[in-house]
This record gives structure tokens, C-alpha cells and sequence, in this order.
């Protein structure tokens, strides 16, 4: 690892390492919205982009944690978007030199090659997602996080769904992923 990777490692350590954050994994659980969620997405976008690699086009906080007011897993969804064409397998040297763990690529669930961020082993503090800057499931993420906070009532609603679907399927985490599924399609502009 080159000096200025452990420097960062150690610097982004240190934002999650007093973030409101955090889920075993596997778990839904839920917590009130909270603005460290805010200002955590903001300190790990200026390590990541001062070591950001050259494909890098965008850091992008999506996901529930960057609506204001709107229930979430306490874990924070980060998509950098890259330049069309870019082997995403690339990134790996950054983000596992980050503290990054693979998760894996894109499959029926999600349309990226994604990476989790931990400092206890099992407890999920972030969820990276890289994707072509370009494509349209980047414009899919941004556009469902848009949708929400311009509309509060579809934010409510989103997050009455959340609450029943975390009810239901506290320990599957998948089924809780495909209950959300039909709501976000409807929202995002599809």
C-alpha cells in the first residue's frame, strides 16, 4: 500500500469511525433520519475524491440516508460514477486500498459492482456503488433520490412501505430489497 492510501484509509476511517452509523449485515433494521448522514456523505467524498483515480467523473450520495426526514438503514450509499467503457474491476486497487471489501458485480438486484465499508467485521457502516456515470441506472439512482425530496408525500410513503416491509422481513434483507422494488420503479422514471 503507497504512503498516501494509508494516510486516506486511515483519514476515512476515522469519518465513519464517529458516524451515526452502522448494521449487522444481513439485518433490516431502520433509524430515524438523521443530518450526521449528511456531513458523514460529505467527509468521505473529500477523501474519496482527492484519491479518486482518473475514470472517476462523479460521487454521488443516494440512497435513503440522503433524503432529509426519511427512515433508513444506517448505512450510507455512496455511487461513483465512471467514464463510459471503464473496466470497473479498475477501481479495486483504490477502494480495497481504502479498507473497501468486493461485494461483487451487478446482478438481477443491482446493475453495479458494489463494495462495503466496515470497521467491525459484519457491521456495515457504507455501501459503494460504482457504475458507468453515463448509463441509465446511474440516472435511475439520482433520479428515485430527486423524486423524494421534491415529493414528501412519495418520501412518506416510501418510508411507511420501509417500515412494514423491515417488519416483515427482519432478517432478509433480500426480501426486503424486492418488497421496495415496484414503488422505486414507479418513482424514478423509468
Amino acid at each position: 500500500m503507497h504512503p498516501t492510501e494509508a494516510t486516506a484509509a486511515t483519514r476515512l476511517a476515522a469519518v465513519f469511525a464517529g458516524a451515526d452509523l452502522g448494521l449487522r449485515r444481513g439485518v433490516v433494521g431502520l433509524a430515524a433520519a438523521s443530518d450526521h448522514w449528511r456531513r458523514t456523505f460529505a467527509k468521505a467524498h473529500e477523501v474519496l475524491n482527492a484519491t479518486a483515480p482518473n475514470p472517476v467523473l462523479a460521487i454521488e450520495h443516494i440512497g435513503s440516508t440522503s433524503v432529509p426526514e426519511l427512515i433508513a438503514k444506517p448505512i450510507l450509499d455512496i455511487a461513483i460514477g465512471v467514464a463510459s467503457g471503464t473496466d470497473l474491476s479498475t477501481l479495486d486497487d483504490w477502494l480495497l486500498g481504502l479498507g473497501m471489501l468486493l461485494r461483487g458485480d451487478g446482478n438481477d438486484v443491482r446493475p453495479d459492482r458494489m463494495y462495503g465499508y466496515e470497521l467491525e467485521p459484519m457491521n456495515r457502516l457504507a455501501n459503494v456503488h460504482v457504475i458507468e456515470r453515463d448509463s441509465a441506472d446511474w440516472r435511475r439512482y439520482i433520479a428515485f433520490r430527486d423524486h423524494l425530496r421534491r415529493h414528501p408525500s412519495d418520501r412518506d410513503a416510501y418510508g411507511a412501505l420501509k417500515r412494514r416491509l423491515a417488519a416483515e422481513h427482519p432478517d432478509d434483507r433480500l426480501a426486503y430489497i424486492e418488497g421496495k422494488a415496484a414503488f422505486i420503479v414507479a418513482r424514478r422514471g423509468d
